[in-house]
């Protein structure tokens, strides 16, 4: 009897070996798999670590987004962030003009795919991150306007960037026409940097300022290729001769719902091929926004630069006597704007622009030595993600006449992107 059990046993044991096999076969792949999710998420948790510490270092003065989100927009934008995948975006712009002066420009009085914009970014390694942005245009071909790489932890908590970027030239130039609150670039960007500002090829450094003060202070300091954006007259065209920048941002909670930012900016370049810093310009600008409620608020802005370019005086003869005459210029020049912005209500916003521009060679038969122009605009946003802008623009240019713009902006927005639709 006892052989009899001690054998059904055996039996047993021998049939149920195979299971616990398989069993802890499957365990041992699960654990496998296990480890390798962790090992994925614990990069992916550093990586947005890293981008936390930067962006709460360089804090900047921003208005309220709105609070609603899409259904699945969240989701949508988590899929499209995958372990190989690019952030991926597409922005387009189209804009209907109505211009007075009836000269053929680049997008008057037709409707114009101004711009669209494909954006491609993702994070390199945990220590860097590679953006692009590539535009086209129905009124020229595809051009690269952004391209860099950002290395952060660099010695002495210093973030990097390598590439073709804008700089940080006050607070206008660096953000993309989809950040501004008008259809356009201020005079004064437009006159001495380029139409839709400056974007060159260079390098800069951005170190966060520890200082005994209740501001938070960031410095940012780099070089660039020469020469301006289109129609930009501050440098000379030369790319050989560099341009050198520097910004210094300060930023300051006043109250709870107010907030205070200002600035100083200064760069120096060439005007000419010799090897002589001719042109420096001196910038200052601020933002105060104030917060009525979470998507209500006050802005207000304003930038002012001052240049100077040593040998900018023109002459010319008389046609008459053949007397040498010269304009009253002598090489100092102004320019900067004032803007009144009001999001009086989630979905709408109206504002204000004065600008004022003294013009670098300006000919002698020009009654004026500034353009100054007056702009106002109202802005519905249907969503996050696309906004429609109507603007009314009238310029007293320095030549005497009159240029008046009616501009209606439909901005629409896919897939990732840096910043909601301001």
């Amino acid at each position: 009897m006892r052989i009899f059990f001690l054998t059904l046993f055996c039996i047993l044991c021998i049939l149920n070996k195979p299971a616990h096999a398989n069993e802890l076969a499957n365990l041992t792949q699960e654990v496998r798999e296990l480890r390798q999710m962790v090992g994925d998420l614990k990069m992916i948790v550093e990586n947005q670590q890293k981008e936390i510490v930067y962006l709460k270092q360089s804090k900047e003065v921003r208005p309220p987004q709105p609070v609603s989100q899409p259904p699945g927009g969240f989701f949508q934008s988590m899929a499209i962030q995958g372990k190989f995948n690019p952030d991926i975006g597409v922005l387009g712009d189209v804009v209907l003009e109505l211009d007075s002066p009836k000269e053929d420009t680049e997008g008057a009085d037709r409707i114009s795919v101004r711009e669209i914009e494909l954006t491609l970014g993702a994070n390199v390694d945990p220590y860097s991150r590679f953006d692009s942005t590539i535009a086209f245009s129905d009124f020229e071909e595809a051009e690269l306007e952004e391209m860099y790489l950002t290395r952060y932890e660099l010695p002495w908590d210093i973030t990097g960037r390598v590439g073709k970027f804008r700089p940080k030239i006050g607070k206008t130039n660096a953000p993309h026409r989809d950040s501004l609150e008008t259809v356009d670039e201020p005079l004064v960007i437009q006159r001495y940097f380029g139409l839709e500002g400056l974007s060159k090829s260079g390098a800069d450094i951005t170190k966060i300022l520890t200082l005994p003060t209740p501001m938070t202070h960031e410095l940012n300091l780099g070089v660039l290729e020469g020469g301006n954006g289109e129609d930009g007259t501050a440098f000379g065209e030369s790319r050989r001769r560099p341009t050198l920048f520097g910004h210094l941002k300060n930023y300051l909670d006043i109250l709870d719902t107010t907030g205070l930012e200002l600035g100083g900016t200064f760069l120096t370049g060439f005007k000419d091929a010799d090897s002589n810093f001719e042109v420096q310009i001196y910038g200052l600008d601020a933002i105060l926004i104030h917060h009525l409620s979470p998507n209500q608020y006050l802005k207000l802005q304003s930038e002012l630069f001052y240049m100077n370019r040593k040998e900018s005086e023109l002459r010319t003869e008389d046609e008459d006597t053949g007397e040498v005459l010269f304009n009253d210029l002598d090489g100092t020049l102004y320019g900067g704007f004032g803007l009144l912005h009001y999001r009086f209500h989630p979905q709408w916003s109206t504002g204000f622009r004065f600008d004022y521009v003294e013009l670098v060679d300006n000919p002698l038969e020009n009654p004026n030595r500034a353009d100054i122009g007056y702009t106002g605009y109202l802005t519905f946003y249907q969503s996050e993600f696309a906004r429609w802008r109507v603007q009314l623009s009238h310029i007293d240019l320095a030549d005497g006449r009159d240029d008046n713009h009616v501009m209606i902006q439909g901005t629409f927005l896919i897939g990732a992107h840096k910043d909601k639709l301001q």
